[in-house]
């Protein structure tokens, strides 16, 4: 099966508009100013980390986020998952687009290859959202194939208790459990204690196993579109 969705991240961020600058000027996303940036793959130091969808309630998703496409690229044993979970609207989606843009050009580079008994290939990535890419019932053996996956949005949309819902949650856990000890990033509109609850009680623990990266966005971090309002509050109470 032919990976349906990723053209649709692996191009390049946006520059932001001027009427937010003042915004990211607070945010300083270099290299130097991210812990354990020295230990950071230099084609991941270097990636433009800073681009327009970026809120300031993920600030310290970033670390994570680095480290885990650093690993990827040295071919770190075991592999791992990176899943950012939350509230809706605040940016984890952006934030995964832009590692696995980081990550296909870092196969582009030829940083990240995959050993083979004759030479090396190419990885093979695939972008999925759930409720049309995991639609037929081979999809998740297909993708559980693959070098690296990131799987978009699970837990959003229509209820997963019913109707089409439940198959969806079914195929995210069969995927899942299939992925175990294979680069894979995820983000989701739950919680880790939800995750448990509505798709598999085995999901849940692994989204720590080995070393996995796994960060819980507050739930009292707004909607993107409120992040000026958001960092403002915080910086005042940070200075009181």
């Amino acid at each position: 099966m032919k990976p349906q969705s990723i053209s649709r991240v692996l191009h390049g961020a946006v520059r932001a508009p001027d009427r937010q600058q003042a915004l990211l000027a607070d945010l300083d996303l270099s290299p130097d100013s991210v812990p354990g940036s020295a230990d950071l793959h230099p084609h991941v130091a270097a990636w433009p980390w800073r681009f327009e969808v970026y809120h300031p309630g993920l600030r310290e998703v970033l670390p994570s986020v680095q480290a885990f496409c650093s690993a990827v690229i040295r071919r770190e044993q075991p592999r791992r998952w990176v899943s950012l979970l939350g509230p809706s609207g605040v940016g984890k989606t952006h934030v995964l687009k832009q590692a696995l843009a980081c990550l296909q050009s870092a196969a582009a580079r030829g940083h990240w290859k995959i050993p083979t008994p004759t030479g090396h290939r190419g990885p093979q990535m695939a972008h999925l959202i759930p409720a049309v890419d995991l639609e037929d019932f081979r999809a998740a053996r297909d993708y559980a194939k693959y070098d690296i996956i990131y799987i978009e949005d699970i837990g959003s949309g229509a209820a997963l208790d019913k109707g089409a819902g439940a198959v969806t949650r079914n195929r995210i856990a069969e995927l899942l459990q299939l992925r175990s000890g294979k680069w894979t990033l995820l983000d989701a509109n739950l919680y880790r204690r939800e995750i448990e609850q509505q798709i598999d009680g085995r999901i849940a623990s692994r989204l720590k196993r080995d070393g996995s990266w796994m960060v819980e966005v507050p739930q009292e971090v707004p909607d993107f579109w409120d992040r000026e309002e958001w960092a403002a509050k915080k910086r005042a109470k940070e200075d009181a």
